[in-house]
């Protein structure tokens, strides 16, 4: 799929593809503000059921404010293309840490894995269970700060049996 805008973010590059969509890097364009935004792919958007799942994963991240997730700012459809956009991190996912063959210090594992447990404790204490959680979810900073990004199959407590 090749876009140039969705709502008002001008698409500038393909971040990574996954099972529902993909996630490209995007800039507002009347405020400049760079952000990633995700893409309920064409194919699944036509299926009311997938349409349901990506719409519960943008409810489950409207509930979800913490520095250990990544941010939510907006969703919307553009040209019959489902999308959100969120915080926009710089870094890598720890898979492409690992791949590299980075060995993380005793120190920094237990800096990881405190910041993991924030993430999800906030999440659980706002009803949501993540599902999901492996290294190429967890996205790395530079400045070694960990962000848990990726709800699509969580679960909201007190909602219907469907999951995100």
């Amino acid at each position: 799929m090749s876009l140039d805008q969705l709502g008002p973010y001008r698409i500038v590059r393909t971040i990574g593809r996954g099972g529902m969509g993909a996630v490209y890097s995007g800039i507002h364009v009347e405020t400049g503000q760079r952000v990633a935004v995700k893409v309920l792919s064409t194919v699944l958007a036509e299926n009311d059921r997938f349409r349901e799942r990506f719409q519960i994963e943008i409810e489950t991240l409207k509930k979800l404010s913490h520095e250990n997730i990544v941010q939510l700012f907006g969703f919307g459809e553009h040209d019959g293309h489902l999308f959100y956009s969120m915080e926009l991190v710089e870094g890598r996912n720890l898979q492409q840490e690992l791949k590299t063959g980075r060995r993380f210090k005793w120190s920094e594992a237990i800096a990881i894995g405190t910041q993991i447990c924030h993430a999800l404790k906030h999440a659980h204490d706002h009803g949501v269970i993540h599902r999901d959680l492996k290294p190429s979810n967890l996205l790395y900073t530079i400045d070694e700060h960990v962000k848990l990004t990726d709800f699509g199959i969580a679960k909201l407590f007190g909602a219907s049996h469907m999951t995100a």
